[in-house]
């Protein structure tokens, strides 16, 4: 005998993965910066081998200032990752506190940045080569590689400033952490991939 409140059974979907729309684009903006740095680092190396074959490739030491940016990139990533700890476990003071050293620290990158390429320009290495300049090509590579990570910089303080702000209203807690979570990430990106291109720099010259 059937019973006639039985009902067909009904699978329960799996929950599908979902990703907040702002950390997707976030993450194809990643994917894109990635690959641009690629196509940088591609044509630094056919240039240098080209350049080297023509004697028309100067090679210099990196300025002091970037390592001392790199060690900066790699203590800031490092009071990010703290900061974000703390809006996961409501510690408000202390996420305050790590988001305004994080980007102090930031501040200190692009000032050390601007001091290395202040130094390049010094030594007679500009960002246009001159006329006569045999090899300034070279430079005007290492200018480009920087530069260009540095406008990301600028993008990930912009973040980090907006990240504060929102800390001191109160309004980064456990409960809602999408914009300290992409702030995270985004910085960790820019200072991984500080890291990359410093020693890409140092080994390719």
């Amino acid at each position: 005998m059937q019973n006639s409140e039985s009902r067909p059974l009904r699978l329960q979907p799996k929950e599908a993965f979902r990703m907040n729309p702002r950390e997707f684009l976030l993450w194809l903006l990643i994917v894109a910066s990635i690959m641009l740095f690629a196509a940088f680092t591609s044509a630094y190396i056919l240039h240098r081998k080209d350049g080297l074959a023509n004697n028309q490739w100067i090679q210099f030491d990196l300025p002091v200032q970037f390592t001392y940016s790199l060690i900066t990139a790699g203590v800031s990533s490092l009071f990010m990752l703290l900061a974000y700890r703390a809006a996961k476990n409501d510690e408000l003071a202390q996420n305050r506190i790590y988001l305004a050293v994080t980007l102090i620290l930031g501040i200190v990158f692009c000032l050390l940045q601007y001091s290395g390429w202040k130094y390049l320009t010094a030594i007679g290495l500009p960002f246009v080569p001159h006329e006569d300049m045999v090899g300034g090509i070279s430079a005007s590579f290492l200018y480009v590689v920087t530069v260009f990570h540095f406008l990301h910089v600028i993008g990930g303080l912009f973040l980090l400033g907006f990240s504060l702000i929102r800390s001191l209203r109160l309004q980064v807690h456990r409960k809602n952490l999408l914009l300290i979570r992409v702030t995270n990430t985004y910085w960790h990106f820019v200072g991984v991939l500080w890291i990359y291109l410093f020693l890409f720099l140092y080994f390719a010259r």
